[in-house]
């Protein structure tokens, strides 16, 4: 059942940019912060974090503009993520749009156990497309074993979301 006076959020409503445009700014600056901690990035997962949000909240459509956006935008201020590591944070981004979103659009609640293996299931994903298609197995086992603060974060995040956003 989806959540009572929330409206989704098509690409033809202005709102979805507007929206957008705050996750893109979010993703953004909250890697840096992040990154003043050694590893932080790689633990904390933050450059899709708002993605996540914005799927959750807004549907497919503000979830699919913010995971494109905000890495390039990153990538062109701040210079990271660069190269191959573009690649696999957009891969990354764009599953957690695409999952959260296409849920939302579905009309299912967002329960904590969903929030959950949704997470889950793009963390498996993606490390299957890193180790077989990017970074080989080795890098890919490693960056899934120090990630799960970031994994925990998303699901915590997400709860929050559903619970108090309303």
């Amino acid at each position: 059942m989806m959540n009572v006076g929330v409206k989704m959020l098509t690409m033809s409503r202005p709102a979805v940019y507007g929206w957008s445009a705050l996750f893109v700014v979010a993703n953004v600056l909250f890697p840096q912060l992040c990154h003043l901690t050694p590893w932080g990035g790689k633990v904390l997962l933050p450059i899709m974090l708002f993605t996540l949000v914005a799927a959750m909240r807004f549907g497919i459509g503000c979830g699919l503009l913010t995971a494109v956006a905000s890495p390039l935008v990153s990538t062109l201020i701040f210079g990271m993520p660069s190269g191959m590591l573009l690649a696999a944070v957009w891969v990354k981004s764009l599953v957690i749009a695409l999952v959260f979103g296409l849920w939302r659009e579905s009309g299912r609640a967002f329960t904590l156990p969903v929030i959950l293996l949704l997470v889950l299931f793009c963390q498996l994903f993606c490390f299957l497309t890193e180790g077989g298609l990017m970074f080989g197995w080795t890098v890919s086992w490693s960056d899934l074993l120090i990630s799960w603060p970031g994994m925990l974060l998303q699901v915590l995040t997400g709860w929050i979301v559903v619970k108090y956003w309303k």
